[in-house]
């Protein structure tokens, strides 16, 4: 039974080169792969010759996580429907079968038909790549970077320096794979070779502590390759931009040890014990909790995240903010969306560590435009899910964004009938980020900034925009059932801003790492330092320093407090990128948000008399002045949590539980606590 994890360890070759053939040029930007005919080959032949080493390198890329490729959603919702920022209204979303009513089960991550429930798979089973449509095991893609770390040398038509930044990427990428599991399971299984056919696996599954110093060793010996470079040169990078950099490994070793210096394992106690008629041989408590609280864990977050500033000066400050081009609203927000949207090219610099979509490119061509939904733009099945309401914008989220001056958002009493005597317009001056993450009720848009011709935005019951009208023209939709609906990333839907540039959806880009070193800094005591980081990221849009808007706050003394708003500025920042925001709530226990009910929003127009205007068509006339509101955010009921019942949450679901079936394979995996 021991060799069950092996045979993922040591097979795969064949499967490989079905997918993706050698070809010859090759790139990983503008002018990816596109899939080719076949070839049975062995791993002689890969090391034989530098382009098929390269392509077995490629596929290893083509695993790296992203959560808007169709294998790695929960059956058309990705991860974030499970913080408190989005909700999936599909019924045959994966979060409404298990999360959502608190059916979750052990083997949810491997069911065969592709309606996979759990938002991560611990399965050693081989399966396609996740563009493809299939969960590929991270045990797929370790063994393909020991394989090339092991093999490259063997490479007789490669230079030195080449293999050796081969290797780097293979350290990193392999590095990352771990890190999702883990921050999904907590320990796991370490392999820390390729293991040859009839070789066991005698190790099991490592403990929490083990597994972050082995994900760290991964990452320094990425970092102590000569041959990993600090960037992609600027002639370069529109065919090479994607490719892993020295920049995306130390960037990685700071996000790794944020997380495991959180109290999630980082504490006195564990998350939650195992009760007594649950512990048995599949039982240990170190593989989920470090054994107590360690605050030195948040000074080693710290020393990575100043050891990658200070590379990155070294090196020219290569990766920077992307600036504003005007100091206004589209100013503001195009600089945003050049950040998180596209790619690196040659005046944009801030993505250290992105992925891609997709792996190949579409070939078809629509009035002499390729369709690139499918390739490196925005992937078909991502666009098509949240259409149908896979992820749909809370009411939490649109209070998470502050004022355009720097203020938290101010109007939590402003709900119900008769709370809004001065006609306040909740969505007005609000931190541009608001506006680019969701559509509310505009006035106006700015040029460019508008949606699909519209230069406003009439989403208010009975308005154009309402969810009720057909939905903006898809009555079969359900994308703005909150009463918001999702902009980022799909910005109007039209095929011309889809196809506009190719996107990149970034695991770690620069104004992360200003908020990674922000939160170590506010832990290891230097508030002012974690104020001035937090300063920088929302200067980019515009806003007021976070202490002098916010006294009330007190956040140059409070470390609560200030802990709470870095964590809003992660989500105002990269929420909805690489499910940070879900992430940010296990590590942190975020017990309180996760059982908080959430809310949509009705937004009533108000006739002259300051009566609500409920009946028949309420779309609104340019020529006439912008109406006044009166707000109402009822409890989502579509899809309600259970979570959010009394007595019903328990700190069990800040893990999700080890596939039963691989517990049962007895090559030494636990089960989590609670499962």
């Amino acid at each position: 039974m021991k060799q069950t994890l092996i045979k993922i360890l040591i097979v795969g070759f064949c499967s490989f080169f079905a997918i993706s053939a050698c070809v010859d040029p090759f790139a990983v930007g503008d002018d990816f792969l596109e899939k080719a005919p076949g070839v049975d080959v062995n791993i002689d032949t890969v090391f034989t010759h530098a382009e098929y080493t390269r392509n077995f390198l490629w596929s290893a890329y083509g695993q790296l996580y992203c959560t808007y490729t169709s294998g790695n959603m929960m059956n058309g919702a990705p991860i974030d429907v499970l913080s408190d920022s989005y909700h999936c209204y599909v019924s045959w979303g994966g979060p409404k079968q298990s999360y959502y009513p608190g059916l979750l089960t052990e083997n949810a991550q491997d069911t065969e038909d592709g309606n996979f429930q759990g938002k991560f798979s611990y399965s050693t089973k081989g399966g396609l790549d996740s563009d493809a449509g299939g969960r590929v095991s991270i045990y797929e893609t370790v063994r393909k970077c020991w394989q090339l770390i092991e093999n490259i040398d063997r490479v007789p038509d490669m230079p030195d320096l080449e293999k050796s930044r081969i290797r780097g990427e293979a350290y990193t990428i392999m590095a990352s794979r771990y890190f999702d599991a883990f921050r999904n399971f907590g320990g796991l299984c370490l392999a820390r070779k390729a293991y040859g056919v009839g070789e066991n696996f005698e190790s099991g599954r490592a403990t929490a502590k083990e597994t972050v110093e082995f994900i760290d060793s991964l990452i320094v010996c990425a970092i102590n390759e000569p041959g990993f470079i600090w960037n992609i040169d600027n002639a370069d990078i529109g065919q090479w931009s994607g490719r892993l950099t020295r920049a995306s490994a130390r960037a990685l070793r700071a996000k790794v040890w944020m997380f495991a210096a959180s109290p999630l394992f980082n504490s006195s106690q564990p998350y939650m014990e195992y009760t007594a008629d649950k512990i048995t041989e599949f039982t240990n408590i170190e593989h989920v909790w470090f054994g107590g609280e360690d605050p030195s864990l948040w000074n080693r977050c710290l020393e990575y995240c100043n050891d990658f500033f200070r590379d990155n000066e070294q090196n020219g400050n290569y990766y920077q903010l992307i600036q504003p081009a005007t100091q206004d609203e589209a100013g503001y927000r195009q600089a945003y969306r050049n950040a998180y949207r596209y790619r690196n090219n040659e005046s944009r610099h801030e993505k250290i560590f992105d992925v891609h979509p997709t792996q190949y490119l579409s070939d078809a061509v629509t009035d002499g435009v390729r369709d690139n939904r499918w390739g490196w733009g925005w992937p078909g099945f991502a666009l098509d899910c949240y259409r149908q309401g896979g992820a749909v914008p809370t009411n939490e989220l649109m209070e998470c964004f502050g004022m355009q001056d720097g203020r938290v958002f101010p109007y939590e009493d402003i709900y119900g009938p008769g709370n809004n005597p001065d006609g306040i317009d909740i969505f007005a001056n609000r931190d541009p980020r608001l506006y680019e993450t969701m559509l509310v009720p505009r006035q106006s848009l700015p040029a460019g900034m508008d949606y699909a011709g519209y230069a406003y935005a009439d989403t208010w019951v009975g308005g154009a925009m309402y969810y009720d009208q057909n939905n903006f023209g898809d009555a079969a939709s359900d994308d703005a059932a909150s009463g918001y609906r999702k902009f980022k990333w799909m910005l109007d839907y039209t095929n011309d801003r889809m196809n506009d540039q190719f996107i990149g959806v970034s695991y770690i880009r620069l104004a992360e790492m200003y908020l990674i070193r922000a939160e170590a800094l506010a832990e290891t005591g230097n508030f002012a330092g974690a104020l001035e980081d937090l300063h920088v990221v929302r200067s980019r849009v515009g806003l007021g320093r976070l202490e002098t808007m916010n006294p009330q706050l007190r956040l140059t003394s409070n470390k609560e407090n200030l802990i709470n708003e870095i964590l809003r500025e992660r989500n105002c920042e990269i929420g909805a990128e690489c499910g940070d925001r879900l992430y940010d709530m296990v590590r942190r226990k975020r017990q309180d948000l996760f059982t908080k009910t959430l809310h949509e929003i009705r937004v009533y127009r108000l006739d002259a008399n300051g009566n609500r205007l409920t009946d028949g068509d309420q779309r609104w006339d340019p020529s006439t002045p912008w109406p006044k509101f009166e707000y109402e955010k009822p409890a989502i009921v579509n899809g309600a949590r259970r979570w959010w019942e009394p007595n019903f949450w328990t700190n069990k679901w800040y893990l999700d539980p080890v596939s039963r079936i691989e517990v049962q394979k007895k090559y030494g995996l636990t089960q989590n606590p609670g499962w």
